[in-house]
């Protein structure tokens, strides 16, 4: 896509580390391609990984499950589905995160420091 060639590159894979060549992959492609582009869904990475998230089914699903939890952290896991109709993470994998009292730092944290309430 016309987009693609614009994104920049920083050639460093996130995956391995790897300096150099970098290509984006759209970690969901297919129907799914553009909301993948709307929404940021991609990942730098070497043309080895490149190659390893296309042809590994078990490790495209991680890059799939580690993006989903990234968005619900953000959003909700209802805006997920909503957006991509699909769920890849397993049930309890998400969480949200507690309001933390005021600390003071260098302290170590108690039970006390965290609120009952979630975070909305």
């Amino acid at each position: 896509m016309k987009r693609d060639r614009q994104r920049p590159h920083r050639h460093v894979c996130r995956l391995c580390g790897y300096v150099g060549p970098t290509h984006i992959h759209h970690i969901f492609g297919g129907r799914w391609r553009r909301i993948s582009e709307k929404h940021n869904f991609v990942i730098e990475l070497c043309p080895r990984c490149h190659e390893q998230a296309h042809n590994d089914a078990a490790f495209a699903r991680i890059l799939k499950r580690d993006c989903q939890l990234e968005f619900v952290w953000n959003h909700s896991q209802e805006e997920w589905m909503e957006l991509m109709g699909r769920n890849w993470i397993e049930p309890g994998e998400v969480f949200r995160p507690h309001r933390v009292r005021e600390h003071v730092e260098g302290t170590p944290y108690t039970a006390a420091d965290f609120d009952d309430e979630e975070i909305d």
